[in-house]
């Protein structure tokens, strides 16, 4: 009867019948090696083997068009920066209609981390910050305007 070892790349295991091969978590790419061969070769070389991995599901791969520099700047243990906190300031103090946007997508941000929608997680912190920012904006650009107009209206008055 024919003995199978594989290798996890590391470490080599075996050996084991090809029914004990079967309860192993091995796939097309796992290197075999039995006797008679010279060298380890993938599990897919070896039509007996077929059945060992074809009944084993696929890997799980995660999917997401989130670029590979934006991942290594995700902590999967926090949610992206929610700008909340700005957003209530900006639509107190600034400007109401894009702050209450800013607090909208704020409130997202978190909501769909926990649900593991990390992209649309980054686009609401994104959004987050861009209304906040403009709201910021515009305050102050209406209240250099109104200092303005009040220092004109004033030294008119003299």
């Amino acid at each position: 009867m024919k003995k199978y070892f594989y290798t996890d790349g590391t470490n080599k295991f075996g050996p084991f019948s090809l029914i004990e091969l079967g309860e192993k978590n091995i796939n097309g790419q796992t290197l075999i090696w039995f006797h008679g061969l010279s060298e380890w070769s993938p599990a897919c070389n070896f039509p007996e083997l077929y059945d060992v991995f074809v009944s084993s599901p696929p890997p799980i791969t995660f999917q997401s068009s989130v670029s590979n520099s934006q991942l290594d700047n995700i902590n999967y243990l926090q949610p992206p920066k929610t700008w909340l906190v700005e957003s209530i300031l900006a639509t107190l103090f600034c400007c109401l209609p894009l702050g209450i946007v800013g607090i909208v997508n704020a409130t997202k941000v978190e909501s769909r981390f926990y649900v593991k929608d990390y992209d649309g997680a980054l686009q609401a912190s994104a959004d987050a910050a861009k209304w906040a920012k403009l709201s910021f904006g515009i305050g102050i650009a209406v209240g250099v305007i109104y200092f303005i107009v009040a220092l004109i209206t004033g030294i008119g008055e003299y």
